[in-house]
Protein backbone atom coordinates (compact mmCIF):
# COMPACT_ATOMS: atom_id res chain seq x y z
CA UNK A 1 0.00 0.00 0.00
CA UNK A 2 1.67 3.98 -0.61
CA UNK A 3 0.60 6.87 0.80
CA UNK A 4 -0.18 10.36 -1.15
CA UNK A 5 3.64 10.72 -2.09
CA UNK A 6 3.59 7.19 -3.59
CA UNK A 7 6.22 6.07 -0.69
CA UNK A 8 4.83 2.49 0.92
CA UNK A 9 3.35 3.19 4.32
CA UNK A 10 5.96 1.50 6.62
CA UNK A 11 8.39 4.29 5.17
CA UNK A 12 6.63 6.95 5.90
CA UNK A 13 5.71 5.61 9.40
CA UNK A 14 9.47 4.71 10.16
CA UNK A 15 9.64 8.82 8.74
CA UNK A 16 7.57 10.13 10.98
CA UNK A 17 8.70 8.06 14.28
CA UNK A 18 12.09 9.25 13.64
CA UNK A 19 10.59 13.20 13.30
CA UNK A 20 8.93 12.28 16.54
CA UNK A 21 11.82 11.38 18.13
CA UNK A 22 13.76 14.04 17.27
CA UNK A 23 11.02 16.54 18.75
CA UNK A 24 11.16 14.61 21.76
CA UNK A 25 14.59 14.66 21.93
CA UNK A 26 14.66 18.13 21.56
CA UNK A 27 16.16 19.05 25.13
CA UNK A 28 19.07 16.06 25.27
CA UNK A 29 21.80 18.34 24.14
CA UNK A 30 25.72 17.69 24.56
CA UNK A 31 27.67 19.12 27.30
CA UNK A 32 31.10 20.35 26.40
CA UNK A 33 33.58 20.72 28.92
CA UNK A 34 37.42 22.22 28.57
CA UNK A 35 40.25 22.09 30.78
CA UNK A 36 40.25 25.49 33.51
CA UNK A 37 43.38 26.83 34.71
CA UNK A 38 42.82 25.80 38.56
CA UNK A 39 42.85 21.74 36.76
CA UNK A 40 39.20 21.27 36.85
CA UNK A 41 36.62 20.47 33.38
CA UNK A 42 34.17 23.41 32.97
CA UNK A 43 31.33 23.61 31.00
CA UNK A 44 32.17 25.78 27.66
CA UNK A 45 30.30 29.33 27.34
CA UNK A 46 29.34 27.61 23.93
CA UNK A 47 27.29 24.62 25.69
CA UNK A 48 25.94 26.40 28.14
CA UNK A 49 24.21 29.18 24.64
CA UNK A 50 23.30 25.41 23.09
CA UNK A 51 21.50 24.74 26.03
CA UNK A 52 19.36 27.99 26.62
CA UNK A 53 18.57 27.63 22.80
CA UNK A 54 17.60 23.87 23.08
CA UNK A 55 15.32 24.69 26.28
CA UNK A 56 13.91 28.03 25.28
CA UNK A 57 14.29 28.03 21.98
CA UNK A 58 16.24 31.62 21.81
CA UNK A 59 18.87 32.12 18.31
CA UNK A 60 22.52 30.83 19.76
CA UNK A 61 24.23 33.82 17.96
CA UNK A 62 21.52 36.11 19.68
CA UNK A 63 22.69 35.26 23.62
CA UNK A 64 24.63 37.43 25.62
CA UNK A 65 26.28 35.66 28.42
CA UNK A 66 26.20 37.77 31.50
CA UNK A 67 26.22 36.09 34.83
CA UNK A 68 26.02 32.86 35.93
CA UNK A 69 26.40 30.28 38.73
CA UNK A 70 27.60 26.84 38.84
CA UNK A 71 27.11 23.30 40.46
CA UNK A 72 29.80 20.62 40.60
CA UNK A 73 30.28 16.65 40.31
CA UNK A 74 33.25 14.31 40.21
CA UNK A 75 34.39 11.55 37.56
CA UNK A 76 37.16 9.74 37.34
CA UNK A 77 38.68 11.74 40.63
CA UNK A 78 38.28 14.76 38.18
CA UNK A 79 35.68 17.85 38.99
CA UNK A 80 33.53 19.11 36.63
CA UNK A 81 32.03 22.55 37.15
CA UNK A 82 28.34 22.99 35.16
CA UNK A 83 26.26 26.10 34.54
CA UNK A 84 23.09 25.58 36.82
CA UNK A 85 21.71 29.54 36.44
CA UNK A 86 22.21 32.37 34.54
CA UNK A 87 21.56 35.49 33.63
CA UNK A 88 21.52 36.82 29.73
CA UNK A 89 20.23 39.24 27.47
CA UNK A 90 19.05 38.46 24.03
CA UNK A 91 18.15 41.88 21.68
CA UNK A 92 19.02 44.09 24.76
CA UNK A 93 16.24 41.91 26.84
CA UNK A 94 17.40 40.57 30.30
CA UNK A 95 16.35 37.25 31.05
CA UNK A 96 17.46 34.31 34.24
CA UNK A 97 16.94 30.75 33.85
CA UNK A 98 17.49 28.03 36.33
CA UNK A 99 16.80 25.58 33.49
CA UNK A 100 13.40 24.84 34.63
CA UNK A 101 12.02 28.11 34.46
CA UNK A 102 12.67 31.07 33.10
CA UNK A 103 11.75 34.90 33.79
CA UNK A 104 12.44 38.20 31.98
CA UNK A 105 15.04 39.82 33.85
CA UNK A 106 14.95 43.78 33.63
CA UNK A 107 17.77 44.54 35.52
CA UNK A 108 19.95 42.90 32.66
CA UNK A 109 18.29 45.09 30.03
CA UNK A 110 20.12 47.34 27.83
CA UNK A 111 20.35 51.03 29.03
CA UNK A 112 18.90 53.27 26.40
Amino acid sequence: MTNASHQPEFVANIVGKTIDCIVNNRKRVAVNFELAENGCMEETHDSLKRRITAMWGFQTSGIELLEASTTWFELGGMQFNVYDSVQFSVNGKGWSTDFKTIARDTAYDEKE
